[in-house]
């Protein structure tokens, strides 16, 4: 990745649509209230404005968590308002990069504000793909998921990724990185809350696996939130650190979400990049 987005040809191609263009990003994810969210949030925000050199906003797509939000006092937009304030700063070309997994859901909520954001004819808006849209993404993430272990990962143990999960077709998804994840490495797994890609589809594959020394649980989520610190990590019976433990074997949570990750966070600036090109 380089250190600066050359936007040259780009700007020529622009400037024929609008007299001053004023290009800035987007990104859209569900969001989260804790600190190590926020703070990862910031730094991807810095990193694109660094590497695009245009302003970058953020959005969060759970109106739960704005309201929440809200009663505690702290600012944060939907997709829609967060558009419209920038179309009040007068950008005129926007890339809205969408920082959720798979194109389900809340990715086609975030196309649905778009779309009535570019209504408006004075925004000329692109939106960047998921991190998973075609079998030809699931390599690049699974190898990304790889460097996500935590550092006292052993020959022995097992890791486990927490996704949210969804009962909508784009499930397929989830199931084939957990195939290729498994594939390329044995000792990690994919599982989820929602849907058939379950904790439990791990425990009868672990008793083949005699020998596990310690199973690491990792979030597969864009940010550290509730679903992190309480379903994955938490002491109440249900969490999954305590279904595991219940299982007999050692179990260990490490809290390191998918915005915290390098290579990750690459494959959203070749999706912004692509966007760019698409305008």
């Amino acid at each position: 990745m380089g250190t600066r987005y050359n936007w040259a040809n780009t700007l020529d191609k622009l400037s024929l649509e609008a007299a001053k263009p004023k290009v800035g990003i987007l990104i859209a994810s569900y969001g989260s209230s804790t600190m190590q969210s926020s703070q990862a949030m910031r730094k991807l925000q810095a990193k694109l404005e660094d590497y695009f050199g245009v302003p970058v906003r953020i959005a969060f797509t759970s109106e739960a968590l704005r309201k929440r939000l809200a009663h505690a006092r702290t600012k944060s937009d939907s997709v829609l308002k967060a558009l419209k304030k920038m179309e009040f700063e007068r950008f005129t070309h926007i890339i809205v990069q969408s920082l959720h997994l798979i194109a389900g859901i809340e990715y086609n909520d975030v196309l649905e504000d778009t779309n009535i954001a570019g209504n408006s004819g004075t925004l000329k808006i692109q939106s960047g793909l998921p991190l998973l849209h075609t079998e030809a993404d699931i390599v690049p993430v699974a190898e990304a998921l790889k460097q996500l272990l935590p550092p006292d990962f052993q020959k022995n143990d097992v890791a486990v990724f927490m996704g949210h999960g969804t009962k909508h077709d784009a499930e397929k998804f989830y199931f084939a990185l957990s195939e290729t994840l498994h594939s390329l490495y044995p000792s990690l797994y994919i599982a989820c809350m929602e849907g058939k890609c379950t904790l439990s589809r791990v425990f009868e594959d672990l008793k083949q696996k005699p020998a596990v020394h310690k199973i690491w649980l990792l979030p597969l989520l864009t940010v550290i939130g509730k679903h992190a610190l309480c379903d994955m990590a938490g002491d109440e019976e249900t969490s999954w650190k305590n279904q595991v433990m219940r299982q007999g074997y050692c179990c260990e949570p490490y809290l390191k979400s998918l915005a915290e990750s390098v290579e990750i966070q690459n494959i959203w600036i070749k999706r912004i990049e692509e966007a760019i090109l698409a305008l």
